[in-house]
């Protein structure tokens, strides 16, 4: 393997450098965050098609995907609604707290 060496550029009038990016090898895989379990699913809360029911009623789109995942220590559902409409289209991605259904 070579060896490299800090070199200096000149970008936008001032002086940076660059440094050497690290190999695959180098950086640790990412950690993933574990799937909601049944068991966390039946503490209560809503389900994931309630919880797109509400998004789509407070941002009126096309639901192009949803999910439940884990964000925070807490379960999450995710949806992502295409809004259309005025020559532009935005994607939204609405949060809902499985337990509470509240927006987050």
């Amino acid at each position: 393997m070579l060896a490299c060496a800090a070199v200096p550029l000149f970008a936008f009038g001032t002086l940076t450098f660059a440094r050497s990016v690290p190999t695959s090898e180098s950086v640790p895989p990412a950690v993933e965050a574990p799937a909601p379990t049944a068991a966390v699913m039946q503490r209560g809360g809503i389900s994931l098609d309630q919880a797109i029911r509400i998004a789509s009623e407070r941002y009126p789109g096309r639901v192009v995907r949803a999910e439940t995942t884990m964000r925070g220590g807490r379960v999450v559902h995710e949806v992502r609604i295409l809004m259309e409409g005025d020559g532009n289209a935005r994607m939204r991605i609405v949060r809902i707290d499985a337990e509470t259904g509240r927006f987050l």
